[in-house]
């Protein structure tokens, strides 16, 4: 079998990506021409891209995958097509949403895509994006007469006044903090949710799935035990260990459970981190003595 050609994505998936990798077990080694990415697996190629052009170089089978987002990919099918280009997989890391802003100070009290329409009219409006072939559909759609630009980066700054350089953009926000400082009020969003994702081409796909399908599963491990701990704890006195096994076992824990050499026994389980603190003193309660917690990943279900 040939190897798979991956591209890894710089940006802000860049090191979410390397770290998930290097707790799955993978050595990369990033070469002085910084494009190149070594890795310790035989059956795998890494060459770091900018995520907005993967899907262009994946349909044109230049690739056989690769890390981007579901942003990227719904501009770039309305460019290009994408028909011989597969999602393998969403990737569980910090999702973000597409929304549509306007400066606060030129346009005072809008607060809706309606009421901005109304204002403008017929006028020329520039309309700033990192995603032209959505900021140009969603033009049409709100019947805006819209020049629509790539700032190329930065995109909230130019609505910044004086004389700012755009009248409304489309842009990526987690929680819409950058846009607030910069007196930037939301008035609509498109996409409500956006995760990363794993693509490639449908010929390769096929070819090389195996390889694929295991790289994401090795990522997608950590990435789902990244909040997940260990819990551990001594039940020293005989007659508390069943109370305490038949709890956990109601909270829904399968529980490990191994005798201690001096009497009693040590109990395990594992859960997500937020549920630790809500834990502990019920478990303090029936009788448990030195808890401990520690990191784990898990493999598989």
């Amino acid at each position: 079998m040939q190897s798979a050609k991956i591209y890894f994505p710089d940006g802000h998936l860049e090191k979410p990506v390397w770290d998930a990798l290097i707790k799955a077990g993978y050595n990369l080694y990033k070469s002085k021409r910084g494009y190149m990415i070594d890795v310790d697996h035989p059956d795998i190629i890494f060459k770091q891209v900018r995520p907005q052009i993967m899907p262009f170089y994946i349909m044109m089978e230049k690739g056989d995958g690769g890390f981007t987002g579901e942003d990227i990919l719904e501009n770039s099918k309305i460019r290009y097509g994408l028909n011989n280009v597969v999602v393998v997989d969403k990737l569980p890391l910090r999702p973000t949403k597409l929304v549509v802003a306007i400066s606060k100070e030129v346009y005072t009290d809008i607060k809706t895509i309606d009421e901005f329409r109304d204002f403008v009219q017929d006028r020329q409006i520039m309309l700033a994006s990192e995603y032209p072939e959505i900021a140009k559909k969603y033009a049409d759609d709100n019947g805006l007469n819209a020049v629509v630009f790539d700032p190329i980066g930065k995109t909230e700054a130019s609505l910044l006044p004086p004389q700012p350089e755009a009248d409304m953009i489309i842009e990526v926000t987690e929680y819409g903090t950058t846009l607030r400082e910069n007196e930037c009020v939301i008035i609509d969003t498109l996409m409500d949710s956006i995760h990363s994702v794993f693509i490639a081409n449908t010929k390769s796909y096929e070819k090389k799935k195996s390889i694929i399908d295991n790289l994401i599963i090795d990522l997608r491990e950590v990435l789902n035990s990244q909040n997940l701990v260990s819990l551990i704890f001594n039940i020293p006195e005989e007659e508390k260990i069943e109370p305490m096994i038949d709890f956990l076992t109601k909270e829904g824990f399968n529980p490990t459970v191994s005798k201690l050499a001096g009497g009693g026994v040590a109990i395990h389980i594992i859960l997500n981190r937020e549920r630790v603190k809500f834990l502990k003193p019920r478990l303090r309660e029936l009788g448990a003595r030195r808890i401990g917690t520690q990191p784990i990943i898990t493999f598989g279900d």
